[in-house]
């Protein structure tokens, strides 16, 4: 079965892939493995990376650096979802799968989540070269093709404005295909490469929420919270800062948690609410291991000093 795109399985599935992985690990590698390929779409779609990285971990330490005659992609997507934790003798081995296959990959998720974890580390004629040879794929492929041509930095750059068209070529195609997830993707890196990005993070909020990706949708609400800030629109940015403070401290996302309060206390202090302003930078100071939260909490924090000096 090839769940490509973010094909949905029956819940009932999804519940019990794991259990079902584990025993087959016991029996049958061979099921076990296209078991992990089977749910890569339906796992990353729901943002359960961890979920298919324990997965595809337990799977590579039975199989060690031994492909399985005929599994040479199922291989392929265990370490893509294990690349955390593999060992570099499977990772050339996978290296070498994407290397030696001829035309598109047979799973169509594959030439994206391969793209994703290894493209950022290849050379960009390697990535352009893979994505060539999907161009042959399904409908789900094509779209998927261009996402990834369009992603910053992934592929070989072109003309100005040419990513911005290949995002918006990948963002057609998944409207067509009705799938929400690749709309998420492409509007996700479509905010980064165009000049007025508060529709497209809007869209991809919206889709986030939709998707249940918990993480993206607080990362989410603070981007487009500091875009209404530079509009000067304080009670939005205000109330999308305190959505994600929201989600940070349900989820225990202290990053998140951080960046809310560093965006509230900026918001506080075009308002005016210096008080309020200086308790969310104390908050964010009494986080731990923040390093970078901690930086702009105390460049925040002069430059409230700096304003009711002013005053």
């Amino acid at each position: 079965m090839n769940l490509g795109g973010s094909g949905e399985p029956h819940g009932l599935e999804a519940d019990q892939v794991v259990s079902a992985i584990e025993r087959a690990c016991e029996s049958d590698l061979r099921t076990a493995l296209r078991l992990v390929a089977r749910y890569s779409a339906y796992w990353w779609s729901h943002g359960l990376q961890d979920e298919a990285a324990a997965a595809a971990e337990r799977v590579l330490s039975m199989l060690g650096r031994t492909v399985p005659v005929g599994l040479d992609e199922e291989y392929l997507l265990a370490v893509i979802h294990g690349a955390a934790s593999a060992e570099q003798e499977q990772v050339e081995l996978a290296q070498q799968i994407v290397l030696t296959t001829d035309g598109p990959f047979q799973y169509s998720v594959t030439v994206l989540l391969w793209s994703l974890v290894f493209g950022p580390f290849e050379p960009a004629a390697v990535v352009d070269e893979v994505l060539e040879r999907n161009e042959g794929g399904d409908a789900w492929t094509r779209a998927a093709v261009e996402l990834c041509r369009g992603y910053p930095g992934l592929s070989t750059p072109g003309p100005p404005g040419e990513a911005a068209q290949a995002l918006r070529t990948a963002l057609g195609r998944f409207r067509m295909l009705e799938d929400r997830w690749g709309m998420f993707l492409a509007l996700s890196a479509l905010r980064q490469v165009v000049d007025e990005p508060l529709d497209v993070t809007t869209e991809a909020l919206e889709l986030a929420e939709y998707l249940c990706l918990t993480e993206e949708t607080a990362l989410l609400l603070c981007e487009r919270a500091d875009l209404y800030r530079a509009l000067g629109k304080l009670e939005d940015a205000h109330e999308d800062y305190s959505r994600a403070l929201s989600i940070g401290e349900h989820a225990d996302l202290p990053e998140t948690v951080a960046a809310a309060r560093v965006g509230l206390a900026r918001a506080a202090r075009g308002t005016g609410n210096h008080p309020a302003a200086r308790a969310h930078l104390s908050a964010v100071l009494a986080l731990p291991n923040l390093d970078l939260a901690h930086h702009e909490a105390i460049l925040e924090m002069a430059a409230l000093n700096a304003s009711e000096a002013s005053a």
